[in-house]
């Protein structure tokens, strides 16, 4: 098990991820204030929604990659701060233009944070503890975007309105001396994982990685990224529209949807360590299928929460397996593979859900449903090529 000592800075680690992914939570309840305001178009909001997407996301394995060539934990309360002072200057921001110039500082503070600090954790740990301490690191971000959206709808209806995203500067502040507190252990084993890579590869020790192998891992990601954010986006239209629910029971599917993820990931991670990726990845992903296909057959509203909460659970159960199990097929660049993980793949399920909204909009809601409920079926076929390394089996 990994040292007691140790686990204090692993948790300031998931307590700055939190901080970080606070914006992505609050920056949808801000946008229909800022529609208002600035009288943007609906294009112009989704200029800024993309805008965050790629910088925050898809650009994540290039700056995994810059800190496998050069470690820098120092960075990591820097860019906790620096995010929530970008998002504070949202609500205070004269034109669109400056809108997007903060959006961008939000979203290369969240990029730098995410490969720097999940290959920090992964030090941190050792082998019977690395997908548990992935999984708290992960359940901060999850509670970061829950939170972030909360405190947002919270904040703008006081006194002051679209200018309360100043206290967003706060929790920002906060985590920055947490952090430094712990910057001796973050630089000592950022190090010490330098030096052993530089041994394994003067003495050619370092395990070979098929690249087949990680593009299956990484498609893998990517259908199940498209099954949890499809659900999260089209679960309350679908009951709304065509199963007559009240505007707040449709509203609750998504929190209950969202909450089974966060108990998920945890307790997927948990017992990664003690069962083994594969039994996590394959096991998860196939206990996701009945769930997922009762959302769309049950027939009373208690049933619908029940199935809800189950698919949240089991959909994203491996999610800190997989950010494991791809930092270990990439030992050499640990970092790139957080990016690769955590940003772009995941970015890419947004472009997924996409593709199903264009086809909600020619063929309908339900069709759409039913595609959902196959993917998980494929994300399982899937899931049974990835490779596992030795070091991860049970």
């Amino acid at each position: 098990m990994m040292q007691k000592k140790n686990f204090w800075p692993v948790l300031a680690l998931a307590l700055g991820h939190l901080v970080t992914d606070l914006q992505a939570g609050a920056l949808p309840i801000v946008l229909p204030h800022l529609k208002e305001i600035f009288a943007l178009s609906y294009s112009q909001l989704a200029v800024i929604i993309l805008t965050q997407n790629v910088t925050s996301s898809v650009i994540q394995p290039l700056f995994g990659y810059i800190t496998d060539k050069k470690s820098m934990p120092v960075l990591l309360p820097f860019c906790a701060a620096m995010a929530g002072a970008g998002f504070s200057a949202i609500g205070w921001a004269p034109s669109y233009t400056l809108i997007l110039m903060t959006v961008v500082i939000i979203g290369i503070a969240s990029a730098t944070y995410h490969p720097q600090a999940s290959k920090t954790v992964n030090f941190l740990s050792d082998n019977s503890s690395k997908a548990k301490n992935m999984g708290i690191f992960s359940l901060g971000g999850n509670a970061g975007m829950a939170v972030g959206s909360i405190l947002m709808t919270l904040l703008i209806g006081l006194q002051g309105g679209i200018h309360n995203t100043m206290y967003f500067v706060l929790p920002g502040l906060l985590v920055f001396g947490l952090m430094m507190k712990y910057m001796p252990e973050y630089k000592r084993v950022n190090e010490e994982h330098s030096i052993k890579v530089t041994a394994a590869k003067m003495q050619e020790t370092v395990e070979k990685v098929s690249h087949f192998g990680m593009f299956v891992l990484l498609f893998f990601i990517f259908v199940r990224s498209t099954i949890n954010t499809g659900l999260a986006t089209y679960l309350p239209l679908f009951f709304l529209k065509f199963r007559g629910s009240e505007t707040v029971f449709a509203s609750a599917l998504v929190s209950a949807f969202l909450l089974g993820g966060v108990a998920g990931t945890y307790t997927g991670a948990v017992l990664s360590d003690r069962l083994g990726a594969r039994k996590i990845i394959i096991g998860s992903t196939v206990l996701s299928i009945p769930a997922i296909w009762l959302i769309g057959h049950v027939n009373t509203e208690a049933a619908a929460m029940v199935a809800v909460v189950a698919s949240g659970f089991f959909i994203i159960g491996s999610f800190a397996t997989t950010i494991v199990l791809a930092q270990t097929m990439l030992p050499n660049n640990v970092g790139m593979a957080a990016g690769l993980t955590i940003g772009l793949s995941v970015g890419m399920g947004g472009f997924g859900v996409t593709i199903l909204g264009y086809i909600a909009d020619h063929y309908g809601l339900p069709l759409v449903m039913q595609i959902i409920a196959w993917l998980p079926v494929i994300a399982a076929i899937i899931a049974l090529k990835i490779p596992i390394p030795v070091s991860l089996r049970k």
